[in-house]
């Protein structure tokens, strides 16, 4: 009788050893499913704000407008909070951070030239430059893991993952440029 108790209560630990297994794994896939969601969501953020409000034309325009570099210095908010999203990011990847930060400050050195009334090619360049780099880059990232929110975590926490390479090799080439 007391052999069968014990056998019965063996069967109850394990059973519910297993249900917590179970339990804490579906935990940990649901926070690397959010987790990557909020890095695909940062991806395609800056794709979509680099496209649509990237042309330096359009914040040479604005500058020379009154009351046009509050707009712009909107826009430098939004890349730092991109930049921000990069650097809690895995090491490789965070150099885009990098980017964006000198790409915001080249918006904000172009607006003290145009206020200046000095020559701003040289960061009408450079911003063109970063746009180039960063545009085909941020696709490309997007495209190796899809719509898939797992991916994006496993690619994005990897420092050996295709998009971490990716990002450190065409960093690399950015540099040397």
């Amino acid at each position: 009788m007391k052999a069968r108790r014990i056998i019965y209560l063996n069967f109850a630990i394990i059973a519910l050893l297993i249900f917590i297994t179970i339990y804490q794994y579906n935990r940990i896939a649901d926070f690397e499913s959010q987790l990557g969601h909020d890095f695909q969501r940062t991806i395609r953020g800056s794709i979509f704000l680099l496209e649509s409000d990237g042309d330096p034309n359009i914040w040479i325009k604005n500058v020379q407008e009154k009351e046009g570099e509050f707009t712009l210095a909107a826009h430098i908010g939004e890349i730092t909070i991109l930049s921000r999203q990069y650097y809690m990011m895995n090491g490789k990847i965070s150099m885009i951070g990098d980017v964006l930060d000198s790409l915001g400050n080249q918006y904000r050195e172009l607006a003290i030239n145009i206020k200046n009334g000095s020559d701003y090619k040289q960061n009408e360049e450079q911003i063109n430059k970063d746009l180039k780099f960063l545009i085909p880059l941020l696709k490309e990232i997007d495209s190796i893991s899809g719509e898939n929110e797992s991916r994006y975590y496993r690619e994005f926490t990897n420092s050996e993952s295709m998009t971490s390479n990716l990002v450190w090799k065409e960093y690399k080439e950015y540099e040397k440029r």
